[in-house]
C-alpha cells in the first residue's frame, strides 16, 4: 500500500472518531443553570382569630383578705406580621370570674355573718405587639380594663342582699404563643389589671388590683397560618 492511501486512510478514521467525540459530548447531560436559593419562609400570624381561655386569679383590695379563684371566657382579636418577626395586634377578652374577697365575718347566736366583694366579670380590650420566632409569638399588651363587681352580705337562714357597679382601670401583660397546626395555636398568659382606687364605688382610697394568669387556644380564619410572606 501506498503512503499517500495510508495517509488517507488515518485521515478518514481521525474524522469519525472526532465526530463520534462530538456526538457524545452533545448528548452529555448538562450541568443545572444556578439558581439562588429562595428567601426563608416564616409562619404567617396575619388574620382575625377567636378562641378560649382558662385560668386563676387573685386580687387585693387593700381591706379584708385577698381573694382567689377560677375565672374562664373568650377572646377575639387580629394580628398583622410587618415583617417575617414582628407582630402587631388589637385584641377583646372577657373573662367570667369566682374571685371573691372576704370584707368581714361576724359571729352570730344563729350563725355567721359574711361580707363579700366579687369579682363577676373581667373585661379587657389591649393592644398587643409580638416578636415572632416562626410558629412561636412572644408578646406583650396594654389598654383597659372593666370589671363587673358586687358587694355581698350573707346572713343566718338565708338573709342577705348585695349591689353592684362597675370598676374601671388599665392592665398589662405578657404572654407566649405557639401554632402548633395550621390556624390553630396555644398560649399562655400572665395580666395585672390595675383600678387605682375605684373599686366600682364601693372601695375607694385603696389600690385595687387583680392578677390573672391562664391558657388559652386561638383558631386564626383567613388561610393557613403558613409560610410568611403571603
Amino acid at each position: 500500500m501506498s503512503t499517500c492511501k495510508v495517509i488517507k486512510l488515518g485521515l478518514a478514521a481521525a474524522m469519525v472518531v472526532s465526530a463520534s467525540v462530538v456526538s457524545d459530548a452533545a448528548d452529555a447531560p448538562r450541568a443545572p443553570a444556578y439558581r439562588p436559593p429562595p428567601p426563608p419562609l416564616f409562619y404567617n400570624w396575619t388574620g382575625v382569630y377567636i378562641g378560649v381561655h382558662a385560668g386563676g386569679g387573685w386580687a387585693d383590695l387593700g381591706v379584708g383578705d385577698n381573694g382567689s379563684g377560677f375565672i374562664g371566657g373568650g377572646q377575639v382579636g387580629y394580628n398583622y406580621q410587618i415583617n417575617p418577626q414582628w407582630v402587631v395586634g388589637l385584641e377583646a377578652e372577657v373573662s367570667g370570674s369566682g374571685i371573691k374577697n372576704n370584707l368581714a365575718t361576724f359571729g352570730t347566736p344563729f350563725g355567721p355573718i359574711s361580707a363579700n366583694f366579687n369579682w363577676n366579670t373581667l373585661t379587657t380590650l389591649t393592644s398587643r405587639f409580638g416578636y415572632a420566632f416562626d410558629n412561636w409569638l412572644v408578646y406583650g399588651k396594654v389598654g383597659g380594663a372593666w370589671a363587673d363587681v358586687s358587694v355581698s352580705v350573707n346572713a343566718p337562714f338565708g338573709f342577705g342582699s348585695s349591689a353592684g357597679g362597675t370598676a374601671s382601670g388599665w392592665v398589662v401583660g405578657v404572654g407566649t404563643e405557639y401554632a402548633f397546626r395550621n390556624n390553630w395555636s396555644a398560649k399562655i398568659e400572665y395580666n395585672h389589671l390595675d383600678f387605682g382606687g375605684d373599686g366600682g364605688t364601693f372601695i375607694t382610697g385603696n389600690t385595687v388590683t387583680v392578677d390573672t394568669v391562664k391558657a388559652g387556644v386561638n383558631y386564626r380564619f383567613g388561610g393557613p397560618g403558613g409560610p410568611w410572606p403571603f
